[in-house]
């Protein structure tokens, strides 16, 4: 794990046309990783194969639809399931919420936005769909416990 962390790292620093699809190969790696750490340590032996499936899947739709997707309504619809559904299979793997994982994937978004690029705060709300910059600022304060402005100032890079 650790070494597969250091290669997303030196990824993260390569800037070339192809950076996005070898972190999205490597995010899949990390992923299937933890599914089968998890299995060996027996830490979803409540969950079946279909269960362990749907919330892979839904951990996956996140990552390729949180721009435009907000609610967790959103996935189980894509998911063919019910918000309910999904909320209760998540709290049986004692997880965080679908909406928490949503959340903070919006924010992993910013801080990255906020850190590796010149977009203003504005654009980077827009982008990752929020009609209101200021509605934005203030969920990512309220998520990252400070401000975008002050993120950026401080050049942090947290998870």
């Amino acid at each position: 794990m650790n070494l597969l962390l250091e290669v997303i790292l030196d990824e993260f620093r390569t800037q070339d046309n192809i950076q996005g699809e070898m972190l999205q190969m490597l995010l899949k790696r990390f992923i299937i990783l933890c599914t089968r750490l998890a299995k060996e340590q027996h830490i979803v032996k409540h969950l079946d194969d279909v269960q362990i499936e749907t919330i892979r899947q839904f951990n996956f739709l996140v990552d390729m639809h949180f721009r435009e997707k907000h609610k967790v309504k959103d996935y189980a619809e894509l998911l063919f399931k019910s918000p309910k559904t999904l909320s209760n299979l998540f709290a049986t793997y004692n997880q965080k919420s679908p909406q928490q994982i949503i959340k903070e994937r919006i924010v992993l978004e910013a801080k990255r936005l906020l850190h590796f690029t010149d977009k203003q705060t504005q654009e980077i709300a827009y982008e990752l769909g929020f009609e209101d910059p200021a509605y934005f600022s203030r969920y990512f304060k309220k998520m990252a416990k400070i401000s975008p402005s002050d993120y950026r100032e401080k050049g942090m890079i947290t998870t």
